[in-house]
């Protein structure tokens, strides 16, 4: 059964679980405006279903609410940022701001964090810089360890999903968005699909053994399955992305890669942005995406095809609607955090 719940519903239930586990109030509040903002966008796996995700991590010491954020290295144009463990979804706003603020001055902003917890959904952070009249840019890759995602041609688990993000104004309400990971689907969407009692797509899975599997149950094992790289037939480009996306958010930033030995668990983040009017004008700029935008929605459309959407017009759509009509959610999900939170002293 799906429950439909308002997003300060869900704000409140997470931070008071956070809140009972130790986290400062004002991170609790910023973590799950930011996972509710994920439900609203349709993104639900980096939504309120992260709640006993981020708990566990809290409880076992990999995630420290409440640790500075330190600066490492600095130049005009560029940081270098220490999370020590802490929030990622705090981390991850200050890090864009501070990115923002280097493109003002400089034309382009890069800031590199190492040491955070989960970012959670990487569309909100490129965002930010849209909203800014900027172009965002993002990396992220889930630092060290053993993965989740066999590489194009295997069957074992080696790579981590590491997704990418792009964002610029459109000239519409809502930003050209692009927020990728490089498998068929995300990891959050396997746990969903278990949630729900679905079936995943053809071609996102294999079990331990290679077969294709639509079965969420097969990923966890035992024995474990593997996702699979983006692409079905030509994954090898899936592939290739997941591994420049690994490169640019973990060796880069000294966070680390797939396959080596790590301290902590958490993301490897690379953000940058782009000071669009520094490069051209920007009115020219957006009446480029619109152009292109009306370009691509002129086509003739595929049999079943009632409308060519654009990259960001979705979430803003899912956005609006869930607002009027409610979040989806499982009910054996809010029925799980609501029990944990009874465990931590909450009453409900």
């Amino acid at each position: 059964m799906t429950l439909l719940k308002t997003p300060q519903e869900l704000v409140d239930v997470g931070v008071q679980i956070f809140d009972a586990a130790g986290s400062p109030h004002e991170e609790s509040v910023q973590a799950m405006q930011s996972m509710v903002q994920a439900n609203l966008a349709g993104h639900d796996s980096h939504g309120f279903l992260r709640v006993p995700f981020y708990l566990d991590r809290i409880e076992t010491g990999q995630l420290k609410p409440g640790t500075p954020l330190e600066v490492e290295r600095e130049s005009r144009a560029m940081a270098v940022l220490n999370g020590n463990q802490g929030w990622g979804q705090v981390i991850a706003r200050k890090a864009m701001q501070m990115a923002i603020a280097k493109a003002r001055d400089c034309s382009v902003g890069i800031v590199s964090v190492r040491n955070s917890q989960h970012i959670g959904r990487l569309g909100e952070w490129v965002a930010m810089a849209a909203e800014q009249n900027m172009v965002g840019l993002a990396w992220v890759n889930s630092r060290g360890g053993q993965g989740w995602v066999a590489p194009w041609g295997g069957i074992e688990r080696k790579l981590k999903p590491n997704p990418q993000a792009f964002a610029c104004p459109s000239g519409e309400a809502w930003p050209v968005l692009v927020d990728t990971t490089f498998t068929v689907v995300a990891g959050g969407k396997i746990e969903a699909a278990l949630f729900e009692g679905k079936q995943l797509p053809p071609g996102a899975l294999i079990d331990a053994e290679g077969n294709p599997t639509t079965d969420p149950a097969t990923f966890y094992g035992p024995p474990q399955g593997a996702m699979l790289p983006l692409g079905g037939p030509a994954g090898h480009k899936g592939y290739a992305l997941n591994i420049m996306s690994d490169l640019m958010a973990g060796a880069l930033t000294g966070s680390g890669v797939s396959g080596e030995k790590v301290p902590h668990s958490g993301n490897g983040v690379l953000f940058e942005a782009i000071h669009i009017a520094d490069f051209t004008e920007l009115d020219k700029f957006v009446a480029s995406v619109q152009g292109l935008m009306a370009w691509c929605k002129s086509s003739r459309k595929a049999p079943g095809v009632t409308e060519i959407l654009f990259p960001g017009e979705i979430e803003y759509r899912t956005t609006q609607r869930r607002l009027a009509q409610g979040i989806p959610i499982a009910e054996a999900l809010w029925d799980k955090v609501l029990e944990t939170g009874r465990q931590l002293g909450v009453t409900w």
